[in-house]
């Protein structure tokens, strides 16, 4: 994995880049409270695609916004546009992008067709809601990781706490999380809202993913979905909540891998 950097409005934004040679990339979005690295995993059984993993802004080794207004939609589409044009020329490019992330990938193939070839939407929807105030409980900074862990599994209602302390590290005054807690809350209050609009203006094949007991996207929207989007592949995965290549790799490698096939022709 190659560690690599772009600027996008003022920041330096981290993304990891596996290094194959190919003009097929496939770009990997984590969603809110993540980081690049989760998706490793998934990276070392993915030989034949250049594969991009950017941090987001406020996230992993990207910087912060200087305020809460950095993380409205324009910015994270902005990102990606820079991102993209960092990476450069294509010939074929798909995008996958987790919760906050689907958003941003189906906006972006709704308004540039003509640069995304392929979409991955995993466990988002077309219509958005909730809030976060849950992450001002996490206990910061903590004196042992133990500590940070178990007020975040005290805090969040998936018992997920390695996803989250997978941006643990120690500082001097203990252990912390590199994300930014008030961004994350500006980003979901932000994404808020209705996008169908945007979600059925996208034209390319496009591969929907929900986990059966996801608590961020319902059984309805889900169904909604497949409705305003018939053509789509759209695959549930009954082991899984809302993080899908967190949960059951294997099946989550096996979906992407076979709708990538199509792509190589």
């Amino acid at each position: 994995m190659i560690q690599k950097y772009f600027q996008s409005n003022g920041l330096q934004l981290a993304y990891l880049d596996n290094g194959v040679q190919s003009d097929h990339v496939l770009v990997l979005m984590h969603g809110l409270f993540a980081r690049s690295t989760l998706y490793k995993p998934f990276m070392k059984k993915t030989e034949d695609w250049r594969i991009i993993a950017p941090d987001l802004r406020g996230h992993g080794k990207s910087d912060h916004g200087a305020d809460v207004t950095d993380y409205d939609r324009n910015s994270y589409l902005e990102d990606l546009e820079a991102l993209l044009d960092d990476i450069g020329e294509t010939a074929r490019l798909v995008l996958l992008g987790h919760s906050l992330s689907g958003v941003t990938a189906y906006q972006y193939a709704a308004e540039h067709p003509e640069r995304v070839d392929g979409l991955i939407v995993e466990d988002m929807g077309h219509k958005v809601s909730g809030e976060l105030n849950y992450a001002y409980k996490f206990q910061q900074p903590a004196d042992t990781l133990a500590a940070l862990s178990n007020s975040i599994d005290q805090a969040q209602n998936e018992n997920h706490f390695l996803y989250y302390t997978e941006s643990a590290y120690e500082a001097d005054d203990g252990w912390q999380l590199c994300f930014d807690t008030n961004g994350i809350k500006a980003s979901q209050d932000y994404l808020n809202g209705d996008y169908t609009d945007a979600f059925k203006k996208v034209s390319c094949p496009t591969l929907l993913m929900r986990g059966s007991h996801s608590p961020i996207l319902s059984e309805a929207v889900w169904e909604e979905m497949k409705q305003l989007r018939p053509e789509a592949q759209a695959q549930q995965f009954e082991k899984c909540g809302h993080s899908i290549h967190f949960e059951d790799l294997d099946s989550f490698t096996a979906s992407i891998h076979s709708f990538l096939q199509k792509f190589k022709a």
